[in-house]
C-alpha cells in the first residue's frame, strides 16, 4: 500500500487541527506511562505498529506488503523479549531481523539500505523505552522528563525559528530549520528538564537540565535524518495518520533517536 500524495500539513488551515491532534496525542502518551502496564505495552505496540506501515510507505512503497510484515514480526519479536526483561535476546532479534530484511531486499531485486534500517529504527526506540518505564530506577519519572524534554525541544525550536529566523541549519536538508531554532529548542529543553526533573523528584535536576539540553540537541539530529530521508524519497509528510501533522515518523523523530541514547546513559550512571 503506498502512500498518497499528502497535502501540506503545516499550511496556516491546519493550526487549530495541529493544535488538537496535539493535545490529544499527548494526553494519551502521558495517560499511558502514568497507566503503565498492558497500557503502556499497547501504546508502544500500536505505535510502531504505525511506524513501520509508514517507514515501508515510504521506502518500498507498500506499507501492507511482504516486506512490511517481515519487518513487523521482527519488531514484534524484539518487543515480546522486552516486554519479558529479556533485552539482550531482543537485541539479537534486531540483529538477525537486519540480515533478513536485507536478504529479501536482495532477492526482491531492491534496494538494500532503506529495509535494513527499518527493523533496528523502530524497535531500538520502543524497546528503550519500555526499558526506561519498567527496569529503571526512577522509571516512569525518566520517561516524563525524556518526554518533556523532547516537545520543550520542538516547540521551542519552532518558536525561536519562526520568531528569529537567521542562518539556515542545514538548508538542503530542511530549509526551514534554523540555527536560532536549534538553539532555542535546547534551552527549552534545558528549562523545561530541569522543571520536570524537579517536579518529579529525579535527583539532580539541575544536572538533568544540563543533559536535557544534549538531548533535545540529539534529538534535532533525528529530525534531520528523517527529514533526508523523506527527501531523498520525494515525500512531504509520513502519513496522514495524525490530523494536522503528518505521520508517526514526523512527530516521534526525535524521541526515535533521544530514547536509546537516554536508555544506555541511565545503564552507564549518567543519568
Amino acid at each position: 500500500m503506498a502512500l498518497p500524495p499528502p497535502k501540506d500539513s503545516k499550511a496556516p488551515g491546519d493550526l487549530g487541527r495541529r493544535i488538537v491532534s496535539g493535545i490529544v496525542l499527548a494526553c494519551i502518551g502521558l495517560a499511558g506511562v502514568h497507566l503503565g502496564g498492558g497500557w503502556f505495552i499497547a501504546l508502544i505496540a500500536v505505535v510502531a505498529l504505525a511506524l513501520v506501515f509508514e517507514w515501508d510507505a515510504i521506502t518500498v512503497r507498500n506499507g501492507l506488503g511482504l516486506v512490511a510484515g517481515v519487518h513487523l514480526a521482527f519488531v514484534a519479536g524484539a518487543l515480546w523479549a522486552g516486554i519479558e526483561g529479556a533485552f539482550l535476546p531482543a537485541l539479537a532479534v534486531v540483529a538477525v531481523g537486519v540480515v533478513v530484511s536485507v536478504v529479501l531486499a536482495r532477492l526482491r531485486g531492491g534496494l538494500m539500505l532503506w529495509p535494513a534500517l527499518a527493523v533496528p529504527y523502530v524497535a531500538l526506540p520502543c524497546l528503550a523505552m519500555i526499558w526506561l518505564r519498567f527496569d529503571a530506577a526512577e522509571g516512569t519519572g525518566l520517561v516524563y522528563w525524556l518526554l518533556a524534554t523532547i516537545w520543550a525541544t520542538d516547540t521551542g525550536a519552532y518558536a525561536a525559528g519562526r520568531t528569529i529566523g537567521g542562518p539556515k541549519l542545514a538548508p538542503r536538508i530542511s530549509p526551514k530549520k534554523t540555527w536560532a531554532g536549534l538553539i532555542g529548542g535546547v534551552v527549552a529543553a534545558m528549562i523545561v528538564g530541569a522543571a520536570v526533573a524537579y517536579a518529579v523528584d529525579l535527583p539532580q535536576p539541575l544536572v538533568l537540565g544540563l543533559i536535557a539540553g544534549f538531548t533535545g540537541a540529539w534529538s534535532q539530529v533525528g529530525d534531520l535524518c528523517e527529514s533526508a530521508m523523506k527527501r531523498h524519497f520525494g515525500v512531504k509528510d509520513s502519513s496522514r495518520l495524525i490530523p494536522g501533522h503528518g505521520g508517526f515518523l514526523d512527530r516521534l523523530d526525535g524521541l526515535l533517536f533521544a530514547a536509546p541514547v537516554a536508555a544506555v546513559a541511565v545503564m552507564m550512571g549518567v543519568l
